[in-house]
């Protein structure tokens, strides 16, 4: 069975939808501790993930290397110059002769192959994928096995339309490659960019202080969460992590919903309905996460997102709206993305169904707005204080 997200509708726009995400997406053979999935990339996008975290080392000797997820640390890396058959060039590549702590995944190769092979066959040509790189070394290379591989799939940027605005008709049949801002800006002479398929992401979270500012003129994705628990908390319950994960996914959540910047409507909320451990089974603490009473505490926390947006844009009396299907909507930061573990058809289905829901909870915000008896045509401000975006 297959999801397919154009269903939506080829002019939804990126922030408009829900979808989705793969954590720690190409991990699926290692100790219980470190495995994250069971399905290979082009089986995952299959049953309904779009966006996927990769983190890419290369490891091998002096003589073959090749880059592979991983999932943990690699032992010391030596630089080595390597020909890519990929690319065709010469690259100097660090290369860890294995792990110190953790696992490696799939290759790379293999990943982009399979990502290209989705977004070319004729029952999802017209979907999209996001690979998220993050964490990685040998950047160039990474970036440019993309560009070889991918070839025409790969989406290039082009004009000055923000990442989120993006629609499902631009993005339809492209593989979408975001890296670590700051990681390419960090590399000597880069100069790929969005252009060549190149795009970078920029996460508004911060770590202490005040939380980044969203920038309509950045070209790549820009989104706010978090995932992890505490490592430390290793005699924690099943249900206890799932405790602690829903406390801090919802504190996160609230922040930007809380926002007085009406620009947070256009950023990526990235919510993360994952366990992590030190010690213990990743599975096991993911069965919790999805039982019944789990997928409730899931569904709770996605709208509680939501549901602070609205009130808090209600509060600054101040709205932005939408007019989708004839029918006009607020316009609310919320959770686009839901990262798990073992993705797999029902949870993705779950995660897909939310798209419903929040097109009722937006449209009915809308109306208790600008209230039942003023009728408002699409493309007209309603009120002064309402604004389209």
């Amino acid at each position: 069975m297959e999801i397919t997200y154009y269903n939506l509708g080829p002019q939804r726009r990126l922030h408009e939808i829900i979808f989705a995400g793969s954590h720690d997406a190409a991990i699926t053979s290692g100790k219980r501790n470190v495995q994250t999935q069971n399905l290979n990339i082009y089986q995952q996008a299959k049953v309904g993930v779009r966006i996927f975290d990769l983190r890419i080392l290369a490891k091998g000797d002096a003589q073959e290397a090749s880059l592979f997820a991983y999932h943990g640390s690699g032992k010391k890396a030596k630089q080595h110059t390597m020909h890519s058959a990929h690319t065709g060039k010469v690259h100097n590549v660090d290369v860890s002769p294995g792990m110190s702590l953790g696992s490696t995944g799939l290759k790379l190769s293999d990943m982009l192959n399979s990502a290209k092979r989705f977004v070319t066959e004729p029952a999802t040509r017209n979907e999209f994928l996001i690979l998220k790189f993050d964490k990685c070394s040998n950047w160039q290379l990474i970036a440019e096995t993309c560009i070889a591989i991918l070839g025409d799939r790969i989406f290039k940027k082009r004009g000055a339309t923000e990442f989120s605005k993006l629609t499902l008709q631009e993005l339809a049949g492209k593989v979408v490659c975001v890296f670590n801002d700051k990681a390419l800006k960090e590399i000597p002479g880069f100069t790929l960019g969005p252009q060549d398929g190149i795009l970078g992401f920029r996460s508004l979270k911060s770590k202490k202080g005040p939380n980044k500012a969203y920038q309509p003129d950045y070209s790549g994705m820009q989104y706010f969460g978090k995932g992890g628990t505490a490592v430390s908390h290793v005699f924690h319950t099943k249900r206890k992590k799932r405790k602690e994960n829903f406390d801090k996914q919802k504190k996160i959540m609230l922040q930007m919903a809380n926002s007085d910047d009406l620009q947070s409507a256009n950023v990526l909320g990235m919510m993360y309905w994952t366990a992590t451990g030190l010690s213990s089974s990743i599975k096991h603490r993911d069965d919790v996460l999805w039982n019944r009473t789990g997928v409730h505490k899931m569904g709770e926390l996605w709208r509680c997102g939501l549901e602070a947006s609205i009130g808090h844009q209600m509060e600054l009396e101040r709205i932005k709206c939408l007019e989708w299907g004839g029918k006009m909507r607020m316009k609310a930061f919320f959770p686009n993305i839901v990262m798990i573990d073992f993705a797999s058809y029902d949870k993705c289905k779950t995660i897909y169904e939310l798209n419903k829901l929040k097109d009722e909870m937006l449209a009915n915000a809308y109306t208790q707005y600008v209230g039942e008896d003023e009728p408002a045509e699409p493309g007209l401000q309603p009120k002064p204080r309402a604004a389209f975006a």
